[in-house]
């Protein structure tokens, strides 16, 4: 049998947050979010693919006639090339590239502020000390193009990539710094909104409604903060490459 091999690599640009995270301050232990013990939290930190309600084990709904306006036109695209991968079998691909978790999205972008890098930096003059920094409500808007090269023998047939834009307000939120790192993020309240499109197609789209995060969320291998002259993206915003075999 022929295989096609299909490598996913997700890419982010710039997110951005804005201005009212200038206000930041930093706290005493105990003063940080609102206790949230009233309401059960979530044992897990929900992902992309749950926000926008993609079926979890990648089934497109056949009678969605976005996800059919899709495929339709990933068939144009292609037309004339032979391929092994039927549609079927692609669909499931292009829904877990949305395995991205929530806090990664949010950890991405307050990285990326001056005031909060400022805060962490000089948390490396105190290594044993914590501190705890109250994010004022913000916006942050993010973009992230995830996409999907389909290799046949070792030559690549088509790039299927996705525009996910994304939008949340943010109230209450509080970050645990420890010598130069975020080790733990305390949750408040959580709106988001965002799109998925594909070649100006939409495919999905979450209104923009608030969703739950457990009250707290350690960050169990944090990457140290970027600098304004650094690289774009950090280890901890790259998505490893993935190789996957389908045999037909």
């Amino acid at each position: 049998m022929n295989a096609t091999t299909i490598r996913s690599e997700e890419v982010e640009s710039n997110p951005e947050v804005d201005s009212n995270l200038a206000a930041v301050s930093e706290v005493e232990a105990g003063m940080t979010a609102q206790d949230s013990k009233n309401e059960p939290a979530p044992a897990h930190v929900p992902t992309l693919r749950q926000i926008f309600e993609l079926p979890e084990k990648g089934d497109a709904d056949p009678s969605d006639d976005r996800w059919q306006a899709m495929q339709d036109r990933i068939s144009q695209e292609i037309k004339g090339v032979k391929w092994t991968a039927a549609m079927p079998d692609l669909i499931p691909k292009i829904c877990d590239l949305l395995e991205i978790k929530v806090d990664d999205v949010l950890l991405t972008a307050w990285k990326k502020a001056s005031e909060l890098r400022t805060v962490i930096e000089k948390s490396k003059q105190t290594p044993e000390e914590t501190t705890y920094v109250e994010l004022a409500q913000h916006t942050i808007n993010s973009e992230h193009k995830p996409s999907i090269d389909v290799m046949l023998k070792g030559a690549k047939l088509k790039t299927i990539a996705l525009l996910v834009q994304l939008g949340f307000n943010l109230k209450g939120f509080v970050l645990k710094i420890k010598n130069g790192r975020i080790i733990e993020l305390q949750a408040g309240q959580c709106e988001v909104k965002g799109t998925i499109k594909f070649s100006g197609l939409t495919i999905a789209e979450k209104k923009l409604q608030p969703i739950k995060l457990p009250f707290s969320i350690p960050i169990t291998m944090p990457a140290p903060v970027p600098q304004p002259t650094a690289e774009p993206h950090d280890e901890n915003e790259k998505q490893a490459t993935e190789l996957e075999r389908i045999e037909l």
